[in-house]
């Protein structure tokens, strides 16, 4: 028999902003972080449910995944008894943000440089002795609590797969393809109608500050736009901690970012660089802006349950991988796709291989997730929006939230059946498109059936 919800939530710093961390380098450009930019520091967040039966765990890291999600699972379950099954980790996907000590890159479709040196082995234990000390913390906070769920649109993410005048499919601003602009909010108040805590969950892609310099000429951590969505909410509602999760994002882009595309006279695209600063001002801009609405949203939940029932399932799909052909070298292929490597004016031609499959299957984390009348879905992948939103409906309950970046196993871009042969930078992971559809949704269902029958 269930009681009354008890809520508790925390948050902690996990920045480089430690004597002798700075400069850190960045895993992508080969370039080095240089400072934390003021106001917009890395934040782990924890939000602990107690209905006197379960003790369930919600986590965000402003990361680009779950740290070390295996080890640290395994921590707060010996730690906290917080069984594996009832924690839903996240990475907000932060594309401005170092990588950990020993983060697996097999999946990626660049080519990442190895960060082990001294300086990020120090700042991923930082990292994770935060990521459990902040479960602690939001436990010692548990109170009496109600929630409440809520809907809103948002308009600030756009499909980025863009056809091309030259034909190719690459990395744009898609104003007619699939893009779920609904924002959902769960909401956590405590018996005097306070905030306790809130989850925001949108599909949308971390990358604004992406290997960008800022005015002082220094590259920067930063939170990116999700963090400073939150913690301008936590302001507004000040002693609230408000929880970023980011929903099938695979090729979901800000509709305005500092990708900026230029045309040469062969009516080539391709990319341009803004002035050193204007990002990071349009990462703030994006942040405050979805801040508004997940505020709208916030203010619009009136009803609320002061019981829920929790259940929850952690498995695994599998997916086919893909090889490529001997001698292409996929990080210079992966230029290829998006004019990565046009000089303007110099007409160039452009192979795009065709990949197999490699007879091989890789597992993602699959998680599904019933908290009172909402069904969460979490999957260790970078989920393409048209599949995320087939499971929402397919799903059994209305409302149902998608969440991704949520550890390993992981496997990357998941591309819908429909985007098979496009030969976007997506096409090039470790999975081969054309079966994803049926494996995530039919995945999905068999993950609610074993919850529904617990």
């Amino acid at each position: 028999m269930t009681k009354q919800l008890r809520v508790g939530a925390a948050k902690v710093d996990i920045s480089p902003n430690q004597e002798g961390l700075l400069p850190i380098p960045q895993a992508f450009s080969g370039g080095q972080y240089e400072a934390v930019r003021e106001g917009e520091e890395l934040h782990a967040r924890a939000i602990v449910i107690d209905n006197g039966e379960t003790l369930f765990l919600f986590e965000s890291f402003e990361l680009g995944n779950v740290p070390h999600a295996d080890e640290l699972r395994k921590q707060i379950e010996e730690k906290y008894g917080i069984r594996q099954e009832n924690m839903i980790l996240n990475g907000t996907h932060n594309h401005s943000a170092p990588h950990v000590a020993g983060a697996d890159h097999k999946a990626s479709t660049a080519q990442v440089a190895s960060v082990d040196t001294p300086e990020v082995i120090r700042w991923t234990e930082h990292v994770m002795d935060g990521a459990v000390k902040v479960v602690g913390e939001a436990i010692q906070n548990l109170r009496p609590a109600r929630y409440g769920y809520g809907e809103g649109k948002c308009y600030q993410n756009v499909n980025r797969d863009e056809l091309f005048d030259d034909g190719y499919w690459m990395q744009g601003v898609n104003w007619e393809g699939c893009s779920d602009k609904t924002l959902a909010v769960v909401k956590f108040v405590d018996e005097n109608d306070q905030l306790i805590a809130a989850i925001a969950n949108y599909a949308i892609h971390s990358v604004m500050s992406f290997c960008a310099i800022d005015a002082d000429g220094k590259m920067k951590v930063t939170c990116d736009f999700p963090g400073i969505c939150t913690s301008y909410v936590e302001r507004q509602y000040p002693g609230s901690v408000v929880l970023w999760q980011p929903g099938a994002a695979g090729n979901q882009n800000p509709a305005f970012t500092g990708f900026i595309q230029l045309f040469d006279d062969n009516q080539t695209m391709y990319h341009g660089q803004l002035p050193n600063g204007t990002t990071y001002l349009l990462g703030v801009a994006t942040g405050q802006k979805i801040a508004m609405d997940v505020i709208r949203v916030l203010k619009g939940i009136t009803t609320y349950k002061d019981h829920a029932e929790i259940r929850g399932v952690k498995s695994e799909l599998y997916f086919p991988t893909q090889k490529f052909p001997e001698g292409i070298d996929r990080a210079w292929h992966r230029k290829l796709v998006d004019n990565l490597h046009v000089i303007p004016n110099v007409k160039q031609e452009k192979k795009l291989a065709d990949t197999t499959l490699s007879g091989e299957w890789a597992p993602a984390l699959a998680q599904v997730v019933t908290f009172g009348d909402i069904a969460y879905f979490g999957l260790g992948a970078e989920l393409y929006n048209e599949i995320g939103m087939m499971c929402k409906k397919a799903s059994p309950y209305a409302h149902t939230l998608i969440v991704t970046y949520t550890g390993t196993p992981w496997v990357g871009y998941l591309l819908d059946n429909a985007s098979t042969g496009k030969k976007v930078f997506q096409s090039y992971g470790m999975i081969k498109e054309g079966q994803n559809d049926q494996i995530v949704v039919g995945g999905m269902l068999d993950l609610f059936d074993k919850v529904m029958n617990s």
